[in-house]
């Protein structure tokens, strides 16, 4: 079975949740909490959820994605994961039937926009799909988000200036303020926070050169650690989970607010 779906397709998702007996994986780049809400509310008890989305502090503070919807799928039981290049829009039942669409999970996404996807049982792209998604979740820059993270996002977000309202001509957001950046150093502590202000010399986009030279200037501050560059790629991978650091390829790192 192969079916094109378009919007709304809002009860058509919340069936296939709700028919659910052994697993829902979902995959999506942005996700609101009234839509997991929904999925938690729908699904039978005993059923896992596991997600994969992008964990974007600024996506979080302009609010198109929710932060609590990382919250309530663990408070469900279930597993999330942040793969910060992610765009696939992908949506596996049992691991049996999928959906496959250009929709994220959203109220926009499943009533609203003008979305097209397919729902399949085929064996084979189920299978394809799966593996996929499997391959994502044991990617070695993709991590496993926990309630800490989700607390110390939530500390960050609370220190920011909500967001301007945004008129016509749009303004550009992708230059934080220094105000912005102060409030978020100031939520960090460590080797968080030195790694993060350090960042400042950087381009937008990084790489392990840099890395490298970060971890040399760090010397007069750790001096007796030995491993400070090992040390600096960790503190990037806690950076990467609190939505302030991408992964965009291996070896290459870009500032999501610095």
């Amino acid at each position: 079975m192969i079916e094109i779906i378009t919007n709304p397709f809002y009860e058509t998702f919340m069936e296939l949740c709700t028919k659910s007996q052994q697993s829902i994986r979902l995959c999506a780049p942005y996700i609101k909490s009234d839509v997991v809400a929904d999925i938690l509310a729908s699904k039978q008890d005993g059923v896992p959820i596991d997600m994969i989305t992008k964990v974007n502090l600024r996506d979080y503070h302009s609010k198109v994605s929710d932060l609590e919807a990382l919250r309530f799928t663990l408070l469900g039981g279930g597993r999330v994961y942040n793969c910060s290049n992610l765009h696939a829009k992908a949506y596996i039942f049992d691991d049996k039937l999928c959906v496959i669409s250009s929709a994220n999970l959203t109220i926009f996404g499943l009533r609203r926009n003008a979305e097209c996807g397919v729902l399949t049982d085929n064996a084979r792209v189920v299978n394809e799909v799966l593996t996929f998604y499997n391959g994502v979740v044991n990617r070695d820059d993709v991590g496993r988000i926990s309630e800490q993270n989700i607390e110390e996002i939530s500390d960050l977000l609370s220190r920011i200036p909500p967001a301007p309202p945004i008129v016509y001509p749009r303004m550009d957001l992708s230059v934080p303020s220094d105000e912005n950046l102060n409030a978020i150093s100031e939520g960090l502590s460590g080797w968080k926070r030195n790694v993060f202000l350090s960042l400042g010399q950087f381009d937008e986009t990084f790489t392990t050169t840099e890395v490298s030279i970060l971890a040399q200037q760090l010397g007069e501050k750790y001096p007796k650690n030995n491993y400070r560059e090992a040390k600096v790629r960790q503190v990037l991978q806690q950076l990467r989970d609190l939505g302030l650091i991408e992964f965009t390829s291996p070896g290459i790192y870009k500032k999501l607010w610095v």
